[in-house]
């Protein structure tokens, strides 16, 4: 029994739910023995709430360095390590690469090549089996039966959109917008709204903190943009999809030829076009086809699939007109994907497709859509380029909900019609050609009034007068997302009025304290971003009593001159920190970043313009001074653009460097 004079060293081990360490925490004594609790866990959300008061500190186990996973791994086989023969030192870390560090990985398969006989052949086939859900010895089906436990424990909505990467061919970076866009098609997010996007970005963040997945490329404010499936992970669920008929995948290293059974047909390269190409061959039930950009020659005649309700050929760049002929024949189709292909055109027909939600055409060169597509009366998303022309009569599609990006000059028309598209909740338009009149402005104030459900606004390039946003008669009150070019002072609207608005993205000719303490109460906003031409007056304060920017957690600021101050208590979950300046024009480099409590980051980007070395050597060393009087030492990046600097200066900067090279050695 634990007594309050007893000091204790005590370590749970996997701890799965929040309610289990509540349970636990009640029978713990607190006392100052100096006592000490270690949990574990392979879920975030579950070892958060078991960390310090103090710190509130996760140590991430990282995995094991080469070094360490050869030992560990020779060790298992040769019982030595370095024991392993010469000719099988290069399939040893070719496999090894293929456990990426994961101990419960390097041991499996240690076993299972350990019961093997230790020549290449052998050694080269385990390799080929790792990830493709084929291999049935033992020591596999344990690491898959520990492996399940996480797979089991899964809430019955991200089962399918787990088991779906299967799909994806191993060691493939998938883009996170591009899985959630693919679950929603396949109906494994509920939902018609655009709401679904970021139920979304929920399942995705779920299934890395439950460490399902594997974060693969993580942006500088921590936003994970694209995930990877460890190999071993892939083959539980390649083996879970092949039992379930979940998947059926040709041409990567799990191949289940099943034409009668299959649902959802993945096709990842030519490899089997022998198998596919046979003239008579049907498929009567898929629902879904995907093909990767590798097997676009393996497409076979989409008159094979009657119930198709999912193609996406997003990436397939050899993709011919004629490969698409059928499509107007699919009634049942949903969703419809050709980003990032070469197709020049769509099918006349294209508006017999009754179903149809989803259309991606973006970043292929196709310049026009079809009359016939204002006859897709069920379509939610409408994805394009600027430089597609839009037909008449794309105010009678009431159900979009989503339309990008939209291009002016090639579509006059939809400023008037934009008005009748009373459930549009994302809307990017933009101006590039300089082709933007007076007219339209009205037109779209007009239209933008009637889009009481907005919640992404996103507006470039267009030459806006300073009344534009302004004279918007009533704020959008869903708002989340606001982007736009070039305004004289910040709409009116912009007050903590607007409950919902996180993201802002804007340019202002002149920013005043007034705006600081306007954008400060908005009470969820997350980031800003502010292009400012003049700050009237010299000087701003940043958090004032009542508009202190509580959720801030991302800010960029570029101006000519600084002019910023930090006040106490300001930003308080301020962690990435932007700003971009003239060094000539800036007099003052006390802004106050040592009450920026939770600041991690700060990136200065200094204009050198007009500017000696010597005055970009001050600033550079006055901003890492005033970082360094932070209590949370955030890494400092100074950027500097030497383009504009006079060419004396880049000169003399260049024979300094010189000088230190020969005196450093």
């Amino acid at each position: 029994m634990l007594s309050q004079n007893h000091r204790y060293l005590i370590v749970i081990d996997d701890i799965w739910e929040k309610s289990a360490w509540e349970c636990i925490e009640c029978a713990l004594i607190e006392n100052d023995r100096g006592s000490r609790i270690i949990t574990t866990s392979r879920v975030l959300d579950a070892a958060t709430p078991c960390s310090s008061e103090v710190d509130h500190t996760v140590y991430k186990l990282q995995p094991l360095s080469s070094d360490n996973s050869k030992k560990l791994f020779y060790k298992r086989i040769f019982y030595c390590e370095d024991g392993c023969p010469l000719e099988l030192k290069d399939i040893s870390e070719k496999t090894l690469r293929k456990c990426e560090g994961v101990p419960l990985a390097i041991i499996t398969i240690g076993s299972l090549l350990a019961m093997r006989p230790q020549n290449l052949y052998q050694w080269d086939r385990v390799h080929n089996l790792i990830g493709s859900g084929l291999e049935k010895s033992h020591h596999v089906e344990n690491m898959r039966h520990i492996l399940s436990i996480s797979y089991y424990d899964l809430p019955a909505h991200l089962r399918a959109c787990f088991l779906y990467l299967s799909i994806y061919p191993e060691d493939y970076n998938i883009q996170k917008d591009q899985l959630i866009r693919r679950w929603i098609s396949e109906g494994f997010i509920l939902g018609e709204d655009m709401d679904t996007l970021h139920e979304g970005g929920k399942y995705f963040n779920e299934l890395i903190n439950r460490s399902m997945i594997q974060p693969a490329y993580i942006d500088s404010h921590g936003r994970v943009h694209a995930c990877r499936v460890h190999d071993m992970v892939l083959d539980l669920i390649t083996s879970l999809s092949n039992e379930t008929n979940f998947v059926t995948s040709l041409g990567g290293q799990l191949h289940t030829y099943h034409p009668h059974r299959a649902r959802r047909l993945c096709l990842q390269n030519s490899i089997y076009d022998h198998t596919i190409r046979q003239e008579k061959m049907k498929w009567p039930r898929v629902r879904s086809l995907i093909v990767f950009p590798h097997a676009t020659n393996l497409l076979p005649s989409l008159s094979r699939f009657r119930i198709l309700r999912v193609l996406d050929l997003e990436g397939c760049q050899d993709l011919k007109n004629h490969q698409i002929e059928g499509i107007s024949d699919l009634f049942h189709l949903r969703s419809l994907v050709l980003k990032d292909t070469n197709i020049g055109s769509l099918p006349k027909k294209i508006g017999n497709l009754s179903c149809l939600h989803t259309l991606d055409i973006r970043h292929t060169i196709i310049t026009e859509l079809p009359s016939t597509v204002v006859h897709l009366r069920r379509l939610v998303r409408l994805l394009i380029d600027a430089s597609v022309k839009l037909p008449d009569g794309i105010g009678k599609m009431e159900c979009l909900q989503e339309i990008s990006l939209v291009g002016i000059s090639k579509s006059p028309n939809f400023l008037k019609e934009l008005g009748s598209l009373t459930e549009l909740r994302i809307l990017q338009i933009s101006e590039s050609t300089g082709a933007w009149h007076d007219s339209y402005e009205n037109t779209l104030i007009d239209s933008l009034c009637n889009l009481h459900k907005i919640c992404d606004l996103y507006i470039h390039g267009c030459k806006l007068s300073t009344e534009f946003i302004s004279n918007i008669r009533c704020s959008p009150r869903y708002l989340r997302y606001l982007s736009c070019g070039q305004l004289s002072i910040l709409p009116r609207w912009i007050n903590s009025s607007l409950l919902s608005l996180s993201t802002i993205d804007l340019i202002l000719n002149v920013l005043r304290q007034d705006d600081l303490h306007s954008l400060g109460a908005l009470q969820s906003l997350c980031c800003l971003r502010l292009n400012v031409f003049k700050i009237e007056p010299e000087r701003l304060v940043v958090g004032t009593e009542h508009a202190k920017f509580h959720w801030l957690a991302e800010f960029s600021f570029t101006t000519n001159a600084m002019g910023l101050i930090f006040s106490q208590y300001s930003m308080p979950r301020l962690e990435n920190l932007e700003l971009a300046f003239n060094v000539r024009e800036t007099k003052y480099f006390d802004i106050g970043l040592e009450h920026l409590s939770s600041l991690k980051d700060v990136t200065a980007r200094i204009d050198c313009r007009d500017s000696s070395i010597f005055e970009v050597q001050n600033a550079d060393a006055a901003i890492r001074r005033i970082a360094y009087m932070n209590s949370n030492q955030p890494k400092v990046h100074v950027i500097r653009h030497y383009e504009h600097m006079l060419m004396d200066e880049v000169k003399i900067q260049k024979e300094t460097e010189e000088e230190k090279e020969v005196l450093s050695k």
